[in-house]
């Protein structure tokens, strides 16, 4: 889910001034709270004249860190990263060797430069060790089928036992941001493990690309949580065709803000069986992300008092932003919250968090977020209450997280599923605090979103153990 600081960094394109040629990899150092980073852009224009990015961040072995939006106008350059709310903007000098900008994310404000990459700057990237390699043990089967209510193609992956067996399905729902079937994430590769790990144990298990990531259709950066809800729908309908598949047992995994869409699904899909939800939101969305912020803001070093200071600001911007219906009206009411903000607020506290320091700032900070806020995503997702959903599942429920989770914190998400689940009556559910894990799943020791990339484990072996007992015991 995912609006991280520091590590979900926006990606951003990038083109010479008056569309000369195409500088495809860059370089630059960012200094956030002291701390310096090495980021490496790299970029790719598609044959339609569209771009896509990723990051590479080589201190913390991080590689291909997607970005959901890269968009050029004239020489002003900006991206964003839905997971994590964020965003990059920058100037192309005229000459098309260095780019000038502003990354913000969590509401601070960060300057960015960036140059044309030199070769052998990045590491090497070290093979995570959970993720699967050929031969299997099990049947594979990578396809595209056609959705039959969003006419779109669905790049997937369906691993099964190799027998004559109908056997239950698991179909696997990624978080934030546009991902692949894998939902990789830092070199890592989640969802291949966990469909390893669940196939050998006997289950049949469907990963499919996000819409318009890989060999999926569609337009990603105009779609809601409630459209990605659809895509599942359309993969609940396709596998009932299926001759591996009990259509009896059919279960939605979902992690982060797939952990919110299960649910969605589930409470009007009388075809889902059971839910897993892994880190999935339990408290509306306003609450969720004022709490991930003041977490994420902790774990990167910033004082309770500067934290205290700047979640109001961040809250009344959130909550404004996603009630205006256009874009110049929400720039102007964020221009005056944040100037508002500023003159009421210790300068050090300011400069702190937001990295302000003149009307200047302010403005660029109150645009941005703007922009950011005023997503087609980010209104719906912002203005969601997931115990709405919840509050009408019947079918057995396994809740899950991390005690580190710093994106979607473990105790108040685990309590509010909890209250929903039984203000639906629902007799069947079962919530798992792990110990000294974090948002992936991984015991971590800094706990901290930078160290995702760090860590060999993709997810913690007990966690998968956990899984498939309850399956068991749920008769699945």
């Amino acid at each position: 889910m995912k609006k991280v600081f520091l590590l979900f960094l926006l990606g951003i394109n990038s083109i010479l001034a008056n569309s000369q040629v195409l500088i495809n990899k860059w370089s630059g150092v960012l200094n956030a709270g002291g701390r310096k980073i090495e980021l490496v852009l790299n970029i790719v224009q598609n044959t339609d004249k569209t771009f896509q990015s990723n990051w590479d961040i080589p201190a913390q072995k991080i590689k291909g860190l997607a970005s959901s939006k890269t968009e050029l106008l004239n020489n002003q350059l900006a991206i964003e990263i839905k997971m994590i709310g964020g965003g990059y903007a920058a100037v192309l000098n005229a000459t098309g060797d260095k780019m000038e900008g502003t990354w913000t994310q969590s509401g601070m404000n960060f300057p960015l430069n960036m140059e044309p990459f030199k070769v052998g700057q990045v590491e090497k990237m070290v093979v995570k060790p959970q993720t699967p390699q050929a031969p299997y043990s099990y049947s594979v089967k990578d396809f595209v089928y056609e959705g039959l209510d969003t006419k779109l193609s669905y790049g997937a992956t369906l691993t099964y036992p190799t027998d004559q067996v109908k056997h239950p399905l698991i179909i696997l729902i990624t978080g934030s941001g546009k991902q692949d079937r894998d939902e990789t994430i830092f070199d890592h590769k989640p969802f291949a493990v966990v469909a390893d790990y669940l196939t050998k144990k006997g289950y049949a298990v469907l990963r499919v690309d996000d819409r318009g990531a890989g060999k999926s259709t569609g337009d990603f950066s105009n779609s809601t949580t409630a459209d990605f809800a659809l895509d599942v729908e359309e993969h609940i309908r396709y596998v009932k065709s299926l001759p591996m598949i009990d259509t009896n047992k059919i279960g939605l995994l979902g992690h982060s803000e797939g952990g919110l869409i299960a649910p969605m699904v589930a409470a009007r899909n009388k075809s889902v069986a059971f839910v897993i939800l892994l880190a999935g939101p339990g408290i509306p969305i306003t609450q969720l992300m004022a709490l991930q912020n003041e977490m994420v803001l902790k774990s990167a070093g910033i004082s309770q008092e500067a934290i205290n200071a700047y979640l109001p600001l961040y809250t009344n911007l959130m909550k404004t932003i996603i009630a205006v219906d256009n874009a110049k009206d929400a720039t102007a009411q964020s221009m005056e919250i944040v100037k508002a903000w500023y003159n009421r607020t210790d300068k050090n506290l300011v400069k702190t968090t937001t990295n302000i320091s003149s009307e200047t700032d302010i403005n660029k900070f109150a645009a941005l977020m703007a922009e950011t806020l005023s997503t087609k995503w980010w209104k719906y997702f912002a203005s969601y209450n997931p115990q709405l959903a919840l509050q009408k599942i019947k079918c057995p429920v396994l809740a899950i997280n991390g005690s580190q989770d710093i994106q979607v914190p473990a105790t108040a998400n685990l309590n509010g599923i909890e209250i929903a689940l039984n203000n639906a009556g629902n007799k069947n559910f079962t919530t798992k605090k792990f110990e000294g894990m974090n948002h992936l799943f991984q015991k971590c020791t800094k706990c901290t979103v930078p160290e995702y990339g760090e860590l060999e484990t993709t997810m913690e072996p007990e966690v998968l153990v956990y899984i498939h007992q309850w399956m068991i015991k749920a008769g699945f």
